[in-house]
């Protein structure tokens, strides 16, 4: 928000710098950006009185003028300007007076007639582009005094940045409060009350309120026989030191008091409504609106508009109509003021894109106490400015009251105790009274803080307290060091398990990769999710940033894929991403939904990548992706299981395993179905895996188990196993693992044949047996012991028979 110093000085007395105030500002919550100065320094400019105006006796285009200045006798000044005349009041600059762009006016004679100074345009003091003729002052400028304190130019302007929640301070009121509060001094607020004519306001248009919830006050001022035209020069000048463009009178006006008081008001054209009523209602499905920026808007039931008899003629809060705007012909005009619920203008504005200064205040909620005096002191205003009869009495309506804290129980060691001060209670009181937040002994004897009504933003002790260190002075405050225990912080197991989790999967090589949690409506759709599966209990959001992205995630899939397929376009077939976030399904009513933290992963199978690398050599996707679960789960100390079967509608039937962990599964893992894929888009081989962080941090933390590095040296086997063709792997290498007992330390599977040489329905399974004992070094006799006791459980349990006797290796 900018603010012009000279504006706040009319307000309240400003005897300090502009540099200490920011400072002082900031260091109390109210962060000034940046102090911008602006206009020339007119101080040594004077105001003239032009007594006498003769023609110049030798140029036909000059005047010869007597221009009293305040000081002495008269002087001569000779004048260019062919809107000069004898009775203005004008811009004198002396002998020795220095322009702004630098020039210094000097006594001389110009065509034989001597000028002792120089009657100034806008152009020549540097406060305006029009150069056609002189400035004419106001006749009430007082004679000799300084131009600087006539046209006030030279201003200071703050850029002020404010928090969401210190909407008191976004005017001109506000922010004086806030230097009465630092520096002292009493605030010269500005007249409201307007005065009356004989006419009933009543008579010309009825409030209703069919949204009560969300408008909790709604006033009208009306205001007859205006003439709608240009702002005078004072009105012009302060919108544009704060970045605002005159409009018109009536209209630059309710900007005005919008600034000065942070209540944001509206004028309609009071000929131009149907009925003779306002209705605050909810926007009706398919209506729209034409917005003063000349925007047809379709409007959303959610929205609260202002409407006549027959249709909406303003957005509430946010912007007004361009129907029933005030034009060059308007003569009667309604003055809107209201109370609006922010959270309701806050999702209209954001619907519509439409940031707008009123939207900007109603958001951070107004003075409540405030909506007559803004309608009174636009309506009093328009009367003086634009002329006509201001009716009489406030038309109004009112709402369900807005949730407010009207009271606060504080004492002094509260406050004491989370500053680190020692504040006295007499000192506190003052310095909240300050404020305006006045203490009164409550029953029990107790202390209690009445809240004004500006003040949106206290509702408990803790507010209380940070008022009393802004005005006291954060500055002010020792540096001491907190006194309390020190104690082990364990992290709970979920994020714990989040945590390792994203490590596992880095250290894989894989890519974490962040998005918006949202589903596309069709997303479960291409994935072949039936009506059944709990990921379609979706959760509906109520103000989507994109129309298409309305549920939230209930799966993380559909957004991996996505991501696969923008790198496809830029030619980057070889993805590895995964994905740890929340997933939502609903429960139902207004129960909040269930969340669970899930991670999921995609790895493609691009060209390759170096001339060494044979395309058939590297494993396919599924493979890597089932290493990737084995590795994460390794590192999560838990032992990974799989269970080959369609876990997932996307799946690859034959390329899709259920992953567990101590009998429950747990995730799935799987090469992705060709019709899924084509319905993405892709043209890569994928796999994904899934696994339920939730339930695996559920099962609660894993004992990690630490093993003495042998310094004994391996043996190692290789066994060749004819086995049944549906037999699967994982079976065999656990039996094997359980049969070897402590002794066998690795087992590997390393190849898996099916062709020449092994029957039909049959596969030969290579395996890998590594033994090693901690205390000495095993015997050829002791491996070869275990050996057969692996080979007769393979043929028992599994009807398998060996391909060729064991490669031994010491």
């Amino acid at each position: 928000m900018r603010l012009s110093l000279q504006w706040l000085a009319e307000w309240i007395p400003l005897e300090i710098p502009p540099e200490a105030l920011a400072e002082r500002l900031t260091m109390g919550g109210i962060e000034v950006d940046a102090i911008e100065r602006s206009g020339a320094d007119l101080s040594a400019f004077r105001v003239g009185h032009v007594l006498e105006r003769e023609a110049h006796p030798n140029a036909d285009r000059l005047s010869v003028c007597r221009v009293d200045t305040g000081e002495g006798e008269p002087v001569r000044v000779v004048c260019g300007a062919s809107n000069v005349a004898a009775g203005q009041k004008v811009a004198f600059a002396g002998d020795g007076t220095r322009l702004p762009d630098g020039t210094a006016i000097k006594r001389s004679k110009i065509r034989g007639v001597v000028s002792n100074g120089m009657i100034c345009s806008e152009v020549e003091l540097g406060i305006g582009a029009d150069a056609s003729g002189i400035l004419v002052l106001d006749d009430a400028a007082p004679v000799g005094a300084a131009l600087s304190d006539v046209i006030g130019s030279g201003d200071v302007a703050l850029e002020l940045s404010l928090t969401p929640n210190r909407g008191d301070c976004a005017s001109v009121l506000g922010i004086a409060r806030e230097v009465r509060a630092h520096f002292g001094g009493a605030l010269c607020v500005p007249e409201t009350a307007p005065r009356e004519g004989a006419r009933a306001a009543k008579d010309d248009v009825r409030i209703e309120i069919e949204e009560p919830a969300d408008c909790h006050r709604y006033a009208a001022r009306v205001v007859h026989g205006v003439r709608v035209g240009p702002s005078p020069d004072w009105l012009a000048r302060r919108l544009e030191s704060i970045g605002l463009r005159p409009i018109n009178n009536v209209v630059d006006v309710t900007n005005l008091v919008l600034f000065e008081f942070g209540q944001p008001t509206h004028a309609f054209d009071l000929a131009t409504l149907r009925g003779a009523t306002v209705r605050v209602r909810a926007a009706r499905e398919g209506e729209k609106l034409l917005t003063l920026d000349q925007e047809d808007r379709e409007l959303d039931p959610d929205d609260l508009v202002i409407a006549d008899a027959e249709r909406a003629i303003a957005l509430a809060g946010v912007m007004g109509g361009a129907e029933t705007e005030v034009r060059a012909g308007t003569t009667s005009v309604l003055i809107e003021s209201a109370h609006f619920a922010p959270a309701r203008v806050r999702r209209s504005a954001r619907r519509h894109g439409l940031m707008t200064e009123a939207s900007y205040r109603f958001e951070r909620g107004v003075d409540r106490a405030g909506v007559a005096r803004a309608a009174d002191r636009v309506a009093r205003l328009v009367a003086e400015l634009a002329g006509g009869e201001v009716c009489a009495g406030l038309v109004e309506a009112t709402g369900a009251p807005a949730e407010t804290v009207e009271e606060i129980q504080l004492d002094a060691e509260r406050v004491n105790r989370v500053l680190g001060t020692a504040i006295a209670d007499a000192e506190i009181q003052a310095l909240l009274s300050r404020l305006d937040i006045q203490h009164r002994r409550a029953r029990g004897g107790g202390d209690a803080y009445r809240i004004p009504t500006h003040r949106n933003d206290l509702a408990r002790p803790e507010d209380l307290v940070e008022e009393v260190g802004r005005i006291y002075g954060y500055d002010r405050i020792p540096t001491t060091l907190p006194v309390a225990p020190l104690g082990p912080v364990h992290a709970p197991p979920l994020r714990a398990v989040a945590e390792q989790t994203r490590d596992a999967f880095r250290a894989a090589g894989l890519l974490e990769c962040m998005m918006l949690p949202f589903l596309r409506s069709d997303d479960l759709d291409r994935l072949g999710i039936g009506g059944e599966d709990p990921r379609r209990r979706t959760v509906a959001i109520a103000n989507p940033v994109l129309e298409d992205e309305a549920r939230m995630e209930s799966t993380l899939v559909p957004g991996l894929l996505r991501a696969v397929h923008r790198n496809q376009t830029r030619q980057i077939d070889a993805v590895q991403l995964f994905n740890l976030s929340r997933v939502f399904f609903a429960r139902g009513g207004s129960t909040l939904p269930e969340e669970r933290v899930a991670v999921s992963a995609v790895i493609t199978r691009g060209e390759r990548v170096a001339w060494y690398e044979a395309q058939d050599d590297r494993p396919a996707p599924f493979f890597q992706a089932k290493g990737v679960v084995e590795r994460v789960l390794r590192d999560l100390s838990r032992p990974a299981e799989f269970a080959p079967e369609w876990a997932e509608p996307y799946h690859h039937p034959g390329a899709s395993s259920a992953v567990r962990v101590e009998g429950a599964r747990v995730g799935s893992v799987g090469e992705l179905h060709p019709d899924v894929a084509a319905r993405f888009d892709l043209e890569v081989p994928c796999a994904l895996l899934e696994l339920d962080l939730s339930a695996l941090a559920a099962q609660g933390a894993p004992r990690t188990a630490y093993a003495e590095v042998s310094r004994q040296p391996q043996s190692s086997r290789d066994l060749a196993v004819l086995l049944d063709r549906e037999t699967p792997a994982g079976d065999v290498l656990a039996a094997i693992q359980q049969t070897g007992g402590t002794q066998l330390v690795r087992t590997d599977l390393f190849d898996c044949y099916e062709g020449t040489g092994v029957p039909s329905g049959k596969k030969s399974l290579a395996f890998r047996l590594v033994f090693q004992r901690h205390d000495r070094t095993l015997v050829e006799a002791e491996v070869n012991r275990l050996v057969d006791r692996v080979v007769k459980m393979l043929g028992h349990r599994f009807d398998g028979e060996l391909r060729n006797a064991p490669r031994r290796e010491e």
